[in-house]
């Protein structure tokens, strides 16, 4: 039996393992807050670069802490400065699974959008296959994209999880695993009603799943494969076409059941 490869280890352990998510992808609008709660106040950098060592320090206190393992962590959502970044003297992805045996993950949404027939859609990401290549390249094994519903307004629902998919199709595409996180939020009105609304359209989307996967590239090698057999088997008929005619009845048929 051979090792499993770095893909199919983690894949096996989101698959089997009890454990939780540590979001440990606060972004640079949600940074100064999440810094705050740690302790430390705004006035403590002067400029973007300052807060995000600072954010990294306490990104690396929380993760090479002894209680931080694998053992009940599945794996850590990463913003992309962090996965850009090394601990210990290793990335932070090779640091997280080779030391922790914690799945790297990254936030690949560039925030939400302005709220508009009471949802947030994600913000357009035009460097997204960028972001994707490097991901892969600093071994994360999946994404994280997060839009927001504010109301039960089914037509906008509808959009959210169409955004979602269409871009899960190509993290797909890139060889990574995406998570989406359409997220009813908390002070809904009618958050019950939304949620309704999202499981719907949700288990409508998985039904279309085998065309996204068409669309995104992973489905055009189901489609070659499909084609090369369909050619052969055009070839076959061919050559039995023009060699039927040919054969003769001792060479078909089993020797003693000929008859005069």
């Amino acid at each position: 039996m051979t090792e499993l490869g770095l893909h199919a280890q983690q894949l096996q352990k989101m698959q089997t393992q009890p454990g939780f998510i540590a979001a440990l992808d606060q972004s640079g609008g949600s940074t100064p807050n999440a810094l705050r709660l740690y302790g430390i106040k705004e006035g403590a950098w002067s400029n973007e670069d300052e807060m995000f060592a600072i954010v990294h320090q306490m990104r690396t206190r929380i993760i090479t802490s002894p209680s931080f393992t694998g053992e009940r962590i599945l794996a850590a959502i990463l913003f992309e400065n962090t996965m850009d970044r090394d601990i210990e003297r290793r990335p932070t992805a090779d640091y997280l699974w080779n030391v922790k045996r914690v799945v790297p993950l990254l936030k690949v949404d560039q925030g939400l959008a302005a709220e508009k027939d009471g949802v947030q859609l994600m913000k357009p990401m035009p460097a997204l296959t960028a972001l994707l290549d490097k991901a892969k390249a600093k071994g994360i094994f999946g994404t994280k994209m997060r839009s927001v519903i504010k109301q039960a307004n089914a037509t906008s629902i509808k959009d959210i999880v169409r955004q979602q998919f269409d871009v899960a199709g190509q993290i797909i595409a890139a060889g990574l695993v995406p998570i989406v996180e359409p997220e009813v939020d908390l002070h809904c009105r009618d958050k019950a009603k939304a949620e309704e609304v999202l499981k719907a359209a949700i288990l409508t989307a998985l039904l279309c799943v085998p065309i996204i996967l068409f669309h995104a590239g992973v489905g055009q090698v189901v489609a070659d494969v499909l084609i090369a057999l369909l050619g052969l088997l055009a070839l076959l008929s061919v050559r039995c076409y023009l060699l039927l005619p040919t054969l003769k009845a001792e060479s078909v048929i089993e020797p003693g059941l000929i008859r005069g």
